[in-house]
């Protein structure tokens, strides 16, 4: 291999690893998101329901 082809290689190398660790936090970023709107959504419906026990 020549030496033009193993710095190529280096390029396409590197952009392949960088478009997988920005699809996985972008994947993790959303997972949070998700999480944290199903708490939210526990936490109302668990408060709705002591308020509704409570009357």
């Amino acid at each position: 291999m020549t030496l033009e082809a193993l710095a190529s290689a280096d390029w396409r190398a590197m952009a392949l690893l960088t478009i997988i660790a920005v699809a996985i936090v972008w994947g993790f970023v959303f997972f949070l998101r998700h999480n944290r709107q199903d708490l939210d959504s526990l936490r109302e419906t668990l408060k709705s329901d002591r308020e509704d026990d409570g009357e």
